[in-house]
């Protein structure tokens, strides 16, 4: 099955790159395909030296008409499952700045949400979103964008209302779609789940506000403030400390629905170039605020109880750029994780140089800590290269 799958995105890459690079007819529909390959190899304490193609990516878009275009995304992580990651339909031909998606898609929410991790500064992507929220927040439904003008700034806000949501990341050994999961020493995961028929009050909703102002000569800084929240329309799974081996163990599981969650976050970017250089600085600061119900089960309870929590994390990325082929990154994450019913703080930070070989290859290496409360501190150090083929063009990076 790997094997199929995976010469089935080849063939599909092949033909969309002789598509592009044949004569197109002026009208109708023009798919741009694109593909990424992200491999690593990794060494720390636990895991030893490894290496694995951590992703490959199968990106295909074109217009559609003059009222909508689309995309999907195809992933096809460590070569051994295939997923459709993202399918949207854009309407953009309304006018005025406005624009409606339609599909299953990365939410606009934060400033990192919609960008993959091979776009991001580290090569495992945000540690803050896998812990509060499982990973990146995706769901299907519709999004509305509204780009105006507010005197001389540029202002956009959105809008989401999602009838299923759920937690999207992937990390060197492999991919997790977090659904109700523990990770990182707490209730990890959000998922949309209802028992019997569903309701608008079962939906999540979502927003964001963004504005952009220029700074300097060559510069400019960006704040956003985000939401998202769901009363009542998600599910996690529990099971308590019985023995599950055990015959008379006392083992006892199940699922739990109605659960809600209200996420609040703020945003702070700033980007500037030199004019007589090809040096450049960038630096991004995300902070989140997460609510969230979760089932826990004390001892041989055969129910669970529902309690809620209110972890809080950020996430601080800076990256200076000698020249167009070189450039170092650094990344600090911080974050909250309940443990035994108190919040526990966790920190992952490093560094990373990277070498952009061409405008298609670059090579990262990165030294990463990592510390867990409970948990011997980590040392990761990966090196990962990164071929992107094709058009190359997906998220939304405002």
């Amino acid at each position: 099955m790997k094997i199929w799958c995976f010469t089935i995105i080849t063939c599909l890459f092949c033909a969309g790159l002789t598509a592009q690079t044949s004569d197109s007819p002026s009208q109708g529909v023009q798919p741009e395909f694109g593909f990424v390959l992200d491999g690593v190899i990794t060494s720390n304490p636990d895991m030893g030296l490894d290496s694995a193609v951590k992703m490959a990516e199968l990106s295909i878009s074109s217009r559609i008409d003059p009222y909508s275009r689309g995309y999907a995304i195809i992933e096809f992580p460590n070569l051994e499952e295939l997923e459709v990651a993202e399918a949207v339909v854009v309407f953009d031909g309304f006018g005025d700045g406005f624009e409606i998606r339609a599909g299953h898609m990365l939410m606009d929410f934060g400033k990192w949400n919609t960008v993959h991790e091979h776009d991001q500064t580290m090569p495992f992507g945000d540690p803050v979103r896998k812990a509060l929220f499982g990973g990146a927040l995706k769901g299907t439904g519709l999004e509305l964008h509204k780009w105006l003008a507010v005197g001389d700034t540029p202002v956009r806000f959105s809008l989401g209302a999602w009838s299923s949501v759920g937690s999207h990341a992937h990390g060197g050994e492999g991919h997790d779609e977090h659904e109700g999961e523990e990770e990182h020493g707490g209730h990890v995961g959000i998922n949309s789940g209802v028992d019997g028929r569903k309701g608008i009050q079962d939906w999540s909703f979502s927003g964001r506000l963004s504005s952009q102002m220029d700074i300097g000569t060559n510069g400019w800084w960006q704040w956003g403030v985000s939401y998202f929240g769901s009363n009542g329309g998600l599910e996690a799974d529990w099971e308590n400390e019985g023995d599950e081996d055990v015959i008379g163990g006392g083992y006892d599981s199940g699922e739990v629905f109605g659960l809600s969650a209200r996420t609040l976050g703020f945003d702070l970017s700033i980007s500037d170039s030199s004019l007589d250089s090809d040096t450049w600085n960038k630096a991004t600061l995300e902070y989140w605020r997460h609510e969230q119900d979760h089932a826990h089960a004390e001892g041989l309870a055969t129910s669970p109880e529902i309690e809620r929590s209110a972890p809080e994390g950020l996430w601080l990325t800076a990256e200076h750029g000698f020249n167009r082929e070189w450039s170092l990154a650094a990344s600090v994450g911080q974050w909250e994780s309940e443990i035994d019913e108190a919040l526990e703080t966790s920190m992952r930070y490093g560094l990373a140089i990277n070498h952009h070989v061409s405008e298609f290859d670059r090579v990262r290496l990165a030294v990463e800590q990592v510390e867990q409360p409970g948990l011997e501190d980590e040392m990761m150090v990966t090196l990962q290269w990164s071929s992107f083929m094709g058009r190359h063009r997906h998220g939304l990076d405002w």
